[in-house]
């Protein structure tokens, strides 16, 4: 059965007591500049939604990031949405952020943040790493900073979005936020 077949598979049988849902992520993830990742070396496994991420970031030069988010519910306001489309519809992911540092050396990361191209992992509470933004890539649809807000401490408030990707739900290897943070830039 081919993927674009868009026929189910099993039932869709509610709650799963080996796997539960638990709402949420963990407060560390990972965010990659999207053009160090090599789409040339993409594989999948037998599951068309989880990518062997592993090929794709093992060249020179790949480095992640630590995206780390303190609090009750980091990366609130983060989800997936369906998009209604004439021939396919497809997903928006929306990543938010919050930035809580305000001073020289951070204005040069925040600016980066609002004009760059991201691909991020966050592991969701249940211990599975989903990817978003490796199809079509994040990019900053809102930027606010508010100097009396107490929810983001005077922080700035990013907002990423990938818009048009056709899978939406990707997954990968446990640990592989871990392989991220462990790579060597290139000499």
């Amino acid at each position: 059965m081919a993927l674009c077949d868009y026929l189910i598979s099993s039932d869709i049988a509610g709650y799963n007591c080996e796997a539960p849902m638990v709402k949420g992520a963990e407060s560390m993830g990972v965010l990659l500049n999207r053009q160090d990742i090599d789409y040339k070396g993409e594989t999948t496994s037998y599951n068309p939604f989880l990518l062997n991420f592993t090929d794709n970031i093992n060249k020179c030069g790949t480095v992640g990031y630590r995206i780390i988010q303190s609090g009750k519910t980091p990366f609130n306001g983060t989800q997936q949405e369906m998009v209604e489309g004439a021939y396919q519809n497809t997903m928006t992911n929306t990543l938010q952020i919050v930035v809580l540092r305000q001073d020289a050396d951070w204005a040069k990361q925040v600016f980066a943040l609002m004009n760059g191209e991201f691909v991020a992992i966050l592991r969701n509470k249940n211990g599975n790493e989903q990817v978003y933004g490796y199809e079509a890539g994040l990019h900053c649809t809102g930027a606010v900073r508010e100097l009396y807000n107490d929810d983001t401490l005077s922080g700035w408030l990013i907002t990423m979005t990938e818009e048009g990707a056709t899978k939406g739900n990707l997954f990968v290897d446990d640990g592989t936020i871990e392989q991220c943070l462990n790579m060597i830039p290139c000499e």
